[in-house]
């Protein structure tokens, strides 16, 4: 999977040596970043994707709604808006605390992904 360094700065109209003075990254270490020879720390990724306003899924090439087909992006649409109805209809009645509530949906979604992977 190719990651959206060089897209992202090209589309800001910087050079590598922008990116130096602005990050603080070197403009030969960023470069192996942008062509995979080497990849950002976690914290790097974060800083990037701070810089960038971007999350770090996407700035490391993940899929992003944009990259879907019209057809595509209507799917989603109708199934984060079900994903949301049928999420809500199960808080009104749950007594879980909301960081209990939180973590029984975010896993619920993972298991999902995982079945659909």
């Amino acid at each position: 999977m190719k990651n959206r360094l060089k897209q992202l700065r090209k589309e800001k109209g910087l050079t590598l040596d922008d990116i130096q003075s602005q990050t603080g990254i070197k403009r030969g270490t960023y470069n192996n970043y942008e062509n995979g020879t080497t990849n950002p720390k976690l914290e790097t990724w974060q800083a990037l994707s701070d810089f960038f306003e971007v999350s770090v899924p996407y700035l490391q090439g993940e899929l992003a709604y944009d990259d879907l087909t019209p057809e595509g992006k209507k799917l989603c649409s109708d199934l984060v808006g079900r994903i949301n109805d049928v999420i809500n209809d199960e808080l009104k009645y749950s007594e879980l605390s909301s960081e209990e509530n939180k973590r029984a949906i975010k896993l619920a979604l993972q298991s999902a992904l995982e079945y659909y992977a």
